[in-house]
């Protein structure tokens, strides 16, 4: 038996079909919304004489995530530093953030 899956647009303004997805970005948020061909040229027209008036902006308003690149740290060696200090740590699932992070603050 095969499955087909459907997607349809909703006009996100009149709530009837909706023929077209235009993103657009405002002070730094993007937008996406749903339109039929009238509400998508009633936006089109109304931006029309601003993004005339505009410099385009070349590679996008969104950067990308920083990518925070760590030493691995021995569990083992966490989990007795914690416990010399007494800081309550589960045996054996994954040792948390925040002791993780203490244990690097120490100098470890």
């Amino acid at each position: 038996m095969a499955t087909r899956t459907v997607t349809e647009l909703t006009d996100d303004l009149d709530g009837g079909p909706a023929q077209h997805t235009v993103r657009f970005s405002l002070e730094d948020t993007i937008y996406e919304i749903d339109l039929n061909k009238a509400n998508r040229d009633a936006l089109l027209t109304a931006l029309a004489p601003f993004a005339a008036a505009a410099r385009r902006v070349r590679g996008g308003v969104v950067e990308p995530a920083t990518v925070r690149e760590e030493t691995p740290v021995d569990p083992r060696a966490v989990r007795e530093w914690a416990r010399s200090r007494g800081i309550a740590i589960p045996p054996r699932s994954r040792v948390p953030r925040e002791v993780v992070d203490a244990f690097r603050e120490a100098g470890y």
